[in-house]
């Protein structure tokens, strides 16, 4: 993958997140995690009861309208300190198995009350069941979360906020809980009660329901943002782990290209010097050709402040006749050896190249006339003093000249001229060039 397409994903990736955070944004705010829990008359079971099984004599009963509508009416008596009348809703025939209401946050009581007197409160519990401190034969002991509202006589909605209810002190009291089953608990309701006020006016009470629903949210604001938050995490996670998978990858892939490149720049290297050698390097006697003499020895020249150099022009008397004799093989011998002998004889600063064929020229940067004329004797006579494997004497004429016109070219062509003599005045000696040898019109 390039990089390029990865940048081009992970934008796709990040604008697509961007739009579906702010799309659940206002999917939440408009209300679309809204969730409605509605208790249904015509689905439910009501049953009535009141303060007579404690003595009292209130009387009433639980009917439905024809609207469909619970009606709750009683006759609060006096024969009962604390008389009372209430509608039990049973929202799940088995009490064990109640309805968690935990997500949602409001009750909501659609209904009409009229008391003898105004502004006269209901009391609305919310019986949790929990098998801690609950049991099935004892009623009392659904745990009361109780709250107190004052209703309409008209027919009206209520909310109740389901945060506010809280657990009767009565009921506490006569019970021995733990500390952390004393707070309200709304996780299995199986029962709701709306009775009268604690503190009841004597006289007809009529109460009417026409709904009831709990409202809440299935996703709340904070778990709304926090399971943002963590998609965020998640996807910046993936992004840049995948980010530091490809960094790797190209690392490796660039480490290895530049391992390749190494190999290949030394294996081209080798073979330039390889190439090198071969270019300027005669292949049987070792010496240096005439490739590139030119410049090398005016490399060597030039770092001379006096320019001065000479060169001996050599060559081996009567080559052809040996070859001819004994054969290319034998007169290839006597090449190897013959440049033997002069690397024995020169020094190290001395360039010997082997101009072609039998021709030999050596090049003295550090040596004056008078030195290189006295190794090109050197030279003559360790050719005579040779063991020939050809089993006969060889000889070399050699031409000597120095430096004039600052011109490397005319110094060899001089030389050139000496070994002329030397072969026509008889071979296997050493001509010096000599001004003065010059005619006058040349």
């Amino acid at each position: 993958m390039t990089s390029s397409a990865s940048s081009s994903r992970t934008l796709i990736v990040l604008f697509t997140l961007v739009f579906f955070s702010i799309a659940s944004i206002i999917w939440f705010y408009a209300g679309g995690a809204k969730s409605t829990y509605v208790l249904s008359p015509t689905e439910l079971t009501y049953r009535y009861i009141d303060d007579t099984p404690m003595g009292g004599d209130t009387q009433g009963d639980v009917t439905t309208d024809d609207s469909g509508n619970v009606v709750l009416g009683c006759t609060l008596g006096r024969a009962y300190q604390w008389p009372f009348c209430e509608v039990a809703i049973s929202i799940r025939d088995d009490v064990t198995k109640g309805v968690d209401l935990t997500h949602y946050h409001s009750l909501v009581i659609e209904a009409s009350y009229i008391a003898p007197k105004p502004n006269e409160r209901l009391r609305v519990y919310l019986r949790n069941y929990n098998p801690a401190y609950s049991t099935v034969d004892d009623p009392v002991s659904l745990k009361f979360n109780g709250l107190e509202y004052t209703p309409s006589e008209t027919m009206s909605e209520y909310t109740l906020p389901l945060k506010a209810f809280q657990v009767l002190s009565w009921w506490i009291a006569g019970r021995d809980l733990a500390l952390k089953h004393s707070g309200p608990e709304l996780n299995n309701v199986p029962l709701v009660e709306i009775a009268t006020s604690s503190t009841p006016v004597f006289g007809d009470h009529r109460l009417e329901i026409k709904s009831l629903r709990f409202e809440g949210l299935w996703l709340s604001e904070s778990q709304l943002f926090r399971g943002l938050t963590s998609l965020w995490l998640v996807v910046v996670v993936v992004i840049l782990a995948l980010k530091y998978r490809q960094s790797r990858l190209t690392y490796k892939l660039e480490r290895s290209r530049a391992e390749r490149l190494r190999t290949i720049n030394v294996a081209l290297k080798q073979k330039s010097e390889t190439l090198s050698v071969l270019a300027t390097t005669d292949a049987l006697t070792g010496l240096r050709n005439r490739l590139d003499i030119y410049e090398a020895l005016e490399e060597r020249i030039t770092s001379r402040a006096d320019r001065s150099c000479t060169v001996l022009c050599l060559d081996i008397d009567h080559f052809k006749h040996v070859n001819d004799t004994y054969g290319h093989d034998m007169g290839d011998r006597l090449l190897v050896l013959a440049a033997d002998i002069m690397r024995e004889s020169a020094s190290g600063s001395d360039v010997i190249v082997r101009w072609g064929g039998e021709e030999f020229v050596i090049f003295c940067p550090k040596r004056n006339l008078a030195q290189a004329s006295f190794l090109a004797e050197k030279i003559r006579w360790a050719f005579e003093a040779a063991t020939w494997p050809h089993g006969e004497l060889l000889s070399c004429s050699i031409g000597v000249s120095s430096m004039r016109q600052a011109s490397i070219a005319a110094m060899i062509a001089d030389a050139d001229d000496a070994l002329y003599r030397a072969k026509n005045g008889g071979r296997n000696r050493v001509e010096v060039f000599a001004e003065s040898l010059i005619p006058a019109d040349a």
